[in-house]
């Protein structure tokens, strides 16, 4: 049985009229982004929702089913407007938890590698393709890691060109720092900052003193920043301080979340810098409008610059795999 929650349409037409080329699902744990994508990889209109993959119960006896009607509820009317479109996503929906599992590539790869490894489905909407991930296999010294998802997002963001590896950052529950040059993936790395928050702020001692607001307090944020990132190896010790200030009556109960969260950013964020790639090149932050700001303000207080990347690179991600793959034509082939 799934648990349906109404997908809200953010966005109806951005852009003139034109015919739709594909629909792009970034289909997450939790979450379901569907956009509409025309000619030139350019958004036509989005939507939102909670169905990620843990809205199919785990003993379904009806998987392909149960995330088909997912589909008819995130893209059937487009499909019913114009046509059999061909479907692309990315994400955990190519997991093992998802309807197939759609593999890795393994490290370092080319990200137009992905094109030739799509795994593709029959719901009842129609074929889906789903993008296969990025593995890291373990050595001596490090652990397996792997990217499920961003991988689609750092094809919509890196170009061809660019003769500077980069550094790119894609915060989230479990963030991904990322080392590329152009378009080629050589290394990356997960923190759990933001799982680790958000079960310290609702599960831990520290949540029965904090009340969550809708506001960012700034200083304590950044106060954060300095305990977390002075002493990173520290952390883990550091974190009790958000309940000892706020007995002593310096922190607010409004403020502790936010001291709480620059404490762990400012922590992993101080870390990080000591294992990635050395570049003069700016670090790449691509993120919801909170968290990049979030993660800025560490890497500004660390000296690194920063650029703030595109909130939709997953959807010119998945419009380039398309048109690689030939599931739509390219432009040359379009106005042939």
């Amino acid at each position: 049985m799934v648990e349906h929650v109404p997908i809200v349409a953010l966005m109806a037409n951005l852009a003139p009229p034109e015919a739709p080329q594909m629909i792009g699902l970034d289909w997450g744990t939790s979450s379901l982004r569907a956009f509409l994508i025309g000619s030139d990889g350019q958004v036509l209109a989005e939507r939102n929702g909670s169905d990620g993959i843990m809205a199919v119960s785990s003993d379904t006896t009806d998987l392909r089913g149960d995330f088909s009607r997912i589909a008819e509820t995130a893209a059937g009317d487009w499909l019913t407007s114009y046509g059999p479109l061909p479907m692309l996503a990315c994400g955990m929906i190519g997991s093992t938890q998802g309807v197939a599992e759609a593999g890795y590539l393994e490290l370092p790869t080319d990200l137009s590698a992905m094109r030739g490894e799509l795994t593709t489905v029959n719901l009842t909407t129609g074929d889906l393709h789903i993008v296969p991930g990025l593995q890291k296999t373990p050595t001596e010294a490090t652990a397996p890691d792997v990217i499920r998802g961003e991988e689609t997002q750092l094809l919509g963001l890196l170009g061809e060109e660019d003769d500077e590896p980069s550094t790119v950052i894609l915060p989230g529950t479990h963030t991904k720092w990322v080392s590329c040059h152009r378009q080629r993936v050589t290394d990356f790395t997960t923190s759990m900052s933001g799982e680790l928050f958000g079960l310290l702020s609702t599960s831990s001692i520290l949540s029965r003193l904090a009340e969550p607001t809708a506001g960012f307090h700034s200083e304590a944020f950044d106060w954060g920043l300095n305990v977390g990132g002075d002493n990173p190896s520290a952390v883990t010790s550091s974190i009790f301080s958000a309940r000892t200030w706020a007995l002593n009556g310096r922190l607010r109960a409004e403020e502790i979340n936010d001291y709480l969260s620059g404490m762990l950013i400012g922590a992993e964020v101080a870390h990080q810098l000591t294992v990635v790639a050395e570049s003069s090149a700016p670090v790449i932050v691509c993120g919801t409008t909170d968290l990049t700001n979030r993660y800025t303000r560490a890497l500004h207080r660390a000296g690194r610059e920063t650029v703030n990347a595109n909130p939709r690179a997953a959807a010119t991600g998945l419009f380039r795999i398309a048109e690689q793959s030939g599931l739509v034509p390219t432009k040359e082939n379009t106005h042939a």
